[in-house]
């Protein structure tokens, strides 16, 4: 069985990995940064010309954490799963002080207490392009009957 690259509506960076990979009844989704399409297209033609990165736009931190978990609901329905069959999240935060804002964010996105998958949150050292966070997750296809 090989493994499936899935792709959504989500903006990518041009860096060297997928955002989203499915085996088998499997998905890995790749650490989130919260780009939009706008910011990803200067990123790529920074990189293909050989500039120098511009600077991560000026976005409100609960902004960014919609992003984030907005691009990873795409990527899961892509897959052909839901939220609620992710495994295992893991969170880095740039100031672990925003984390009740993270988690009320973050809880919008299942349907239940008992649909929250295990988790890992952390503040990171440095995130990508300085931004506020980034998220990746492990998550399975449900069967179809």
């Amino acid at each position: 069985m090989e493994k499936e690259v899935v792709h959504a509506d989500v903006p990518e960076t041009g860096g060297p990995f997928n955002l989203c990979v499915k085996r088998g009844d499997l998905i890995f989704i790749s650490g989130l940064p919260p780009f939009e399409e706008e910011y990803c297209a200067r990123l790529r033609a920074a990189r293909a010309e050989g500039r120098p990165v511009p600077p991560m736009p000026d976005i409100p931190f609960e902004r960014q954490v919609e992003i984030v978990m907005d691009h990873m609901k795409r990527l899961v329905e892509a897959a052909g799963s839901n939220m609620d069959c992710l495994l295992k999240v893991i969170v880095w935060l740039k100031d672990q002080t925003q984390q009740e804002a993270f988690d009320r964010i973050y809880r919008r996105y299942f349907s239940s207490q008992e649909a929250l998958p295990a988790r890992t949150r952390m503040q990171a050292g440095r995130t990508p392009m300085d931004c506020a966070l980034e998220v990746e997750a492990i998550g399975y296809v449900p069967s179809r009957p």
